[in-house]
């Protein structure tokens, strides 16, 4: 998928998934970045046990059985998340089904958060063999008709969730664990918190005063209000089962953790923490993408760069290519951009008219306040949009190259293609 190879006497880089080819330039020094690869499981048998025989909890056979359910919903990520649903939804179904559920009674829910709705070919995707068997719907986080109240949070976030979800008798929720920009850690809770929740729980829970904090960041837990909150919140729900999932950098299935929902979320954690580490040392220009799924639009992509928040600084270029097919898709995040001259007053009117799809304005904002270059090459977004939030367009990858040597001044720049960094947990030498 990524390649850092000789050609003619020269260093290329290629990024086969978007047909892109990075020239290095014969004085600079190379090198290829990949979060730490792990082995895919083989054996469906395998998978099939840590959803049957989960290690951290009751099976949902007995969960179902001792609540005596009659109903029971599902909770699955959307198309940005790269889930292997299909793969992991069918041994929960069959254990639903077993303990008495029939297939009508079976919901399952896309937990979009405020993304866009999943089309139904997305929907198809995600239940595979028992699309048509049971029923799938996306979330509607702006309806009150469709949302029930569960109380405040510790911190005064009013939890309103999708009420059709809420009133089945077992919830249960599928999702993939992954370092997040300032939850911590993708997976578990969020599938509550955004994914079924009322966009004023989602904006009241990513309010700037929340993202800002110092431990609302990548890779903690312990003391961050975001993740805290969201965790208050699936509590309300009652989740009664969790599967949460780690993908490997070819997006296999490598590990998975079911049970008790809190259990199964922390045994993932703990895996990702040992597993995933990534030690670099800062090199003069990173260039770098999100890959799959998250470059279908630029809102998404920028989670490439705010991974990057505490290896870059004032001497680090950026060099940002992607596709974008949907563009930005997020018109709050270009008109905080586009609102002001400088980061500071884009910050006080992102703080004063604050928008869910605003959160990546304020975490951006972090990075250009370092005096970061960053230079895009994305042909689905437009110069104007590029330039609106602070970084400089780039035609080619070849442009793209050109002006980070040029950005910090060294003709042989030590330049690192580190492709996904979202996916790790980067720490430098």
């Amino acid at each position: 998928m990524y390649q850092l190879r000789e050609k003619n006497g020269h260093l290329e880089y290629q990024d086969q998934n978007l047909g892109m080819t990075f020239p290095v330039p014969a004085e600079c020094k190379a090198d290829l970045l990949f979060t730490p690869d792990v082995e895919a499981i083989r054996s469906e048998a395998d998978v099939e046990d840590a959803v049957k025989h989960p290690q951290y909890g009751e099976p949902l056979k007995k969960i179902v059985e001792e609540k005596q359910a009659k109903t029971a919903c599902i909770l699955v990520s959307d198309a940005t998340r790269a889930v292997p649903t299909a793969r992991l939804v069918k041994y929960v179904i069959q254990e639903l089904a077993e303990a008495g559920i029939s297939y009508e009674n079976i919901h399952a829910f896309v937990a979009i958060g405020v993304h866009r709705d999943a089309t139904e070919k997305e929907m198809q995707d995600f239940l595979g063999e028992f699309y048509g068997k049971i029923q799938i719907e996306n979330h509607m986080p702006y309806d009150k008709e469709k949302l029930v109240y569960l109380g405040e949070t510790s911190r005064h976030t009013p939890v309103w969730v999708n009420k059709k979800a809420y009133e089945c008798d077992v919830h249960i929720q599928i999702g993939k664990v992954e370092p997040h920009e300032f939850a911590g850690f993708s997976g578990g809770r969020k599938s509550v918190l955004p994914g079924i929740s009322a966009e004023d729980t989602i904006v009241i829970n990513h309010r700037p005063e929340m993202i800002l904090q110092e431990k609302a960041t990548i890779g903690v837990l312990e003391g961050n209000p975001v993740h805290e909150d969201m965790e208050e919140a699936a509590e309300k729900f009652r989740m009664d089962f969790g599967v949460n999932c780690i993908l490997n950098n070819q997006l296999e299935l490598s590990a998975v953790f079911a049970g008790e929902m809190k259990k199964s979320h922390q045994a993932a954690i703990s895996w990702v923490k040992e597993s995933l580490g990534v030690s670099l040392q800062r090199p003069d220009v990173i260039v770098t993408t999100p890959g799959n799924p998250l470059d279908i639009d630029f809102y998404q992509t920028v989670k490439a760069l705010i991974a990057l928040t505490e290896v870059v600084n004032e001497n680090t270029v950026v060099v940002l290519y992607c596709g974008c097919p949907e563009g930005v898709n997020s018109p709050d995040m270009l008109r905080a951009f586009q609102s002001s001259r400088d980061l500071e007053e884009v910050v006080s009117y992102t703080t004063e008219n604050y928008k869910i799809q605003m959160d990546h304005v304020l975490l951006l904002s972090k990075i250009l306040k370092k005096h970061v270059k960053i230079i895009v090459h994305c042909p689905n977004i437009s110069d104007q949009e590029i330039t609106g939030m602070f970084m400089y367009p780039a035609h080619t990858p070849q442009e793209a190259i050109e002006q980070a040597i040029q950005a910090c001044g060294k003709k042989d720049a030590e330049i690192l293609f580190y492709p996904r960094p979202q996916t790790g947990l980067p720490i430098v030498r």
